[in-house]
Order: structure tokens, then sequence, then C-alpha cells
């Protein structure tokens, strides 16, 4: 325990020193006290070379429209019936969903997303729960739980592919924190995710390492929806495709709500929810090779697209998409959206 001591002190004390240069992104998600109330010793630590999987915090829930949710229990990949015998659906694409900081199943704003995938209808939702690892205000243990989870995912995921699923038809999906653990998965995959979609991924904390970060070699293919860069969202390079809202950096349409940074943080979520149904407005043009300082207006030209789940995995580039309104956020009852897209 001397080592893993050693391990967390040197954590705590980095995070210290980045909470009070970075002026306020993880010292926001210390939230539900002061500094010198955070403990470690109160938080969740997992040392991948320690601990065991199953974990008995980490949850995969599946869910389908009109269904109750199923929990994957312990030793679901002994029945090789599983599959059948459950709500999942061979003839549709599967979707893995992954929560940041502070969020679990059905707690916002991924369950926005998650919503959003569930109504569509056209998807096996794998909605992926670790959040007694991730609560606030224990932010650097959230950090150094990545790799661990990511092992025990791995396992979850090449047990469902040896009891049926189609890989091709597999995408992650994850937000802050959980785009960077999709791409931590796949370091441990006999295989290669098909498509991970990153959505702002976290920033602090986070090192330039691959071993604990999102990248292109995760997937045969990686879209990065940028909305927060520079403050609660990374800017550094991780996909084949790069899609900058607004700059990237700070949503007009967040420039009135509370905590400005994390409402556009949490924006690409809505971004995302808008692109599944083949109806979404907000087509982009390719632009600079980095997320371009000014938000990027133009006329809609031949190389427009709308970027999500959509997409061709052929795209390549960087995208700009200019807009002072909430994506997802309906204009009026009937409207298609979500009324949570309109205040985040």
């Amino acid at each position: 325990m001397r080592g893993f001591s050693i391990v967390v002190a040197c954590l705590v004390s980095f995070g210290w020193e980045q909470i009070f240069a970075a002026r306020g992104p993880i010292q926001e998600a210390f939230q539900n006290g002061l500094a010198a109330q955070y403990r470690p010793e109160d938080c969740v630590w997992r040392r991948e070379y320690e601990h065991r999987c199953p974990d008995p915090d980490i949850h995969v829930y599946l869910h389908k429209l009109g269904k109750e949710r199923i929990e994957l229990q312990q030793g679901f990949e002994e029945s090789r019936d599983w599959l059948n015998n459950v709500n999942f659906d061979p003839g549709l694409d599967n979707v893995f969903l992954i929560h940041g900081f502070n969020g679990g199943d059905g707690v916002m704003p991924t369950a926005v997303l998650r919503d959003a995938y569930i109504r569509n209808g056209s998807y096996n939702v794998f909605a992926v729960d670790w959040g007694a690892m991730v609560k606030s205000p224990c932010y650097p243990a959230a950090v150094a739980n990545i790799r661990f989870v990511g092992s025990c995912l791995a396992k979850v995921l090449t047990n469902l592919r040896d009891l049926g699923m189609s890989v091709p038809r597999t995408t992650c999906v994850g937000h802050s924190l959980g785009a960077h653990l999709c791409g931590v998965i796949g370091n441990y995959l006999p295989f290669r995710w098909e498509r991970i979609f990153g959505l702002d991924p976290a920033r602090p904390l986070i090192s330039p390492s691959r071993l604990n970060r999102l990248d292109m070699t995760d997937a045969k293919f990686v879209c990065a929806v940028r909305t927060n860069t520079g403050y609660y969202g990374d800017s550094l390079p991780v996909g084949h495709v790069d899609m900058c809202a607004n700059g990237g950096k700070a949503q007009p349409s967040c420039s009135s709500a509370g905590r400005p940074e994390l409402c556009s943080h949490n924006w690409s979520l809505c971004f995302m929810a808008d692109s599944l149904d083949g109806r979404s407005e907000l087509y982009t043009e390719p632009c600079s090779a980095r997320c371009p300082p000014l938000r990027r207006i133009g006329p809609r030209g031949k190389n427009s697209l709308v970027i999500g789940h959509n997409m061709s995995d052929k795209t390549r580039g960087t995208y700009c998409v200019s807009t002072d309104d909430f994506p997802y956020c309906p204009k009026s009852d009937n409207d298609r959206g979500d009324k949570r897209c309109c205040h985040l």
C-alpha cells in the first residue's frame, strides 16, 4: 500500500497545482467543498495491477425503447444464448455510451444523448456507469481510474463479441473523461473499435501519453467534437475528423449560463443528439487544420456535411459550424429535440 499512497500523493499534488494554474476547471469540479475538505481516502481508487475485473463499481446496462434496462451481470458470458434472451436486436447498430466526471446512467448531461439514442430506435444502447469512480470532488481519482476501468470494459466488449455482437456495427461514444475511456478501452481489445466519437474530450490532468487518452489509433475512425477547448476540453489532435463549433472554445448560446464553460462543454452532447435522425440543419464546412480562433460563417457549399453518428467513415479533416442556438432544443412543443438541451 505504501507504493499506492505515493501514487495518490503525487496525483493529488499535481491536481492542486493544476487547479490553481488552470483558473477553475478542476476547482469547479470540487463543488462539494473546499480543497481542505477533500480527502483522497474518501474517493474510489483502482490500480490496474492490484484490482480485478469484474468490479462492483463498474456497471453496463442494455437499453431498448419501451423495455426495462438490463444490467450485464457477472458471468453473463457463460450463457451462450444471453444476447438472444435479452433486449438485443442483432439487426441494429450497437452504441456504447460513456459518461464523464460526476455522471452515471440516467444522470445529466449524458442522459440527454442516451435518451435520444433510445428514442431513435435504431440502436442497441449499452450505457456504461462508472459513477462511483468519478464522483465529485474526486477528479484526480477519476483520472487515475481510467486505465483500470478501460481494461475491465474491454473484457465486457470481448465477451459480447464472442457471444455474437457485431464489431463492425459497434461505436463508442464518450463525453469528457468518457471520450478518453473509449480510447483506453481500445488499448486492451483484441480487435479495434470500428468508430469512436469523442465529445469534447477532457483536458484537466490528462497527459499527452497515449496510455490514458483518446487518439486516432484507438479505432478505425475517430471523430472529436470540440466545444470548449482549452478549458474543460482538450485541444490536442485526437481524431481523423475534428468538428469545431463556433471556434471550438465557447458557445454563444451559453454566454448567459451560470457556468458558461461547463455549458459549452456539455453542448457537444446535444450536438450529437441532433445528428441522429438525419434531420439536423447544423451543416459543417471544411476549415483550417485546427479549430480557427473565430467563428466560421459562410454559405453552405458542396463539401458541407452533418457531423454525427451517420457520417461517412471516410471523412477526414477539420470541419466548422457556426450557430447562436442550442442544438436539439425544440422551438415548439411539437418540435423534435429535448427541452433539457435548451438550458445547459
